[in-house]
């Protein structure tokens, strides 16, 4: 009987050694058990994942923003529209609703409040954060998130006919030429012209009695008036090279002529302007460099838009520097080391502020 025992005893054995030689270790299992979804589960908060993923606050919810920028079918609308989409598709937590607005009006209704958003020139901001003229009393909301845009070059250019020796000896000489610049209370260019007279202590009266004039006009009239010989210089603002000059050129001699030191100086310590040269061979009959002046766009919102919706658009401008850069031809040049810079008397945003300094391009 105990010897049958050992018998069967030792069949067991084998019998459990035999199904242990068939198992896999158990050091080698690295599945990973699937954790089931609960169904009261919420969602990922996608502001908390734009927080984690950037320098803004973790209380930060997005914004619902107006917008302003030019007039419908204009460079200055088309190029908000595809900014604002850019903003959007990178950051679901901003919303624009962009309407239309002009050079000199953006710096008020941004100010006023209107609108929080758009696109500005720092010198027009600078006139509206004063209340100087256009403006009829002092927009001090106005804040600058960005300059250094599309740039906006002054030019002087005379018939050769007319015999201009220099824009100084102009005025010093009153010398009676026939101004032509585009119409004002809407334009930039006739308000610098104005700034220009300013500077030199004249009026358009006085250029009159000269045996000059000045002409306000749109620049569909502009060709047809200097080929008839009723104006000698035009005083332009524009994207080089100009397309109304080019075409004049076509069917008339021109000169172009370089501003005076003293009142490039006095326009960039005033005005928020910045010194532009053209290059000799911008117009085919401009044989020399030309000294002036030029006005970059920009980006500004009214102070009351919350620092970290600022600081997180201009993020979304650096990640995606490139893409924002193929808006617009005139953006090639657009630098974030000094998109803080050139913005006259009118405050940078302090969202703007903080995204400079952290990111490493304002000291």
């Amino acid at each position: 009987m105990k010897k049958l025992l050992a018998i069967i005893l030792v069949l067991c054995l084998s019998l459990t050694l035999v199904a242990c030689s068939g198992q896999q270790p158990a050091a080698t299992d690295t599945a990973k058990p699937v954790e089931a979804v609960k169904p009261d589960e919420k969602p990922a908060d996608p502001a908390a994942e734009s927080a984690a993923a950037s320098g803004v606050s973790a209380t930060w919810m997005g914004a619902d923003l107006s917008g302003v920028a030019g007039a419908v079918g204009g460079g200055w609308y088309s190029s908000f529209a595809a900014f604002t989409e850019l903003v959007t598709e990178k950051e679901p937590n901003i919303t624009f609703k962009v309407s239309p607005g002009s050079g000199i009006g953006n710096s008020a209704t941004i100010g006023e409040g209107t609108f929080q958003m758009g696109w500005i020139y720092p010198p027009m901001a600078q006139l509206a954060y004063e209340g100087q003229t256009p403006y009829e009393q002092a927009y001090k909301d106005i804040r600058v998130v960005a300059t250094g845009l599309s740039p906006q070059v002054i030019e002087v250019v005379a018939r050769e006919a007319a015999n201009l020796d220099s824009v100084e000896n102009v005025f010093k000489n009153k010398v009676g030429m026939r101004w032509l610049t585009p119409n004002k209370g809407s334009t930039t260019p006739a308000l610098f012209f104005d700034i220009m007279l300013k500077y030199y202590g004249v009026t358009e009266d006085d250029i009159g009695s000269w045996g000059g004039s000045a002409t306000h006009t749109p620049y569909s009239d502009w060709a047809q008036l200097v080929q008839d010989g009723h104006v000698d210089v035009m005083f332009n603002q524009g994207s080089m090279p100009f397309s109304t000059t080019t075409e004049i050129s076509a069917n008339t001699k021109l000169k172009i002529y370089s501003l005076p030191e003293d009142l490039r100086e006095y326009m960039v310590q005033n005005y928020a302007l910045e010194k532009y040269t053209i290059p000799a061979g911008t117009y085919a009959f401009q044989s020399e460099d030309v000294e002036t002046l030029q006005m970059c766009s920009g980006l500004g919102c009214n102070a009351n838009v919350d620092d970290d919706t600022v600081y997180r658009i201009l993020e979304i401008i650096e990640a995606n520097l490139d893409e924002f850069k193929s808006i617009s031809g005139s953006f090639k040049n657009f630098d974030l080391h000094t998109a803080w810079q050139n913005t006259g008397t009118v405050p940078l945003h302090p969202g703007a502020e903080r995204f400079y300094r952290e990111h490493g391009y304002m000291g």
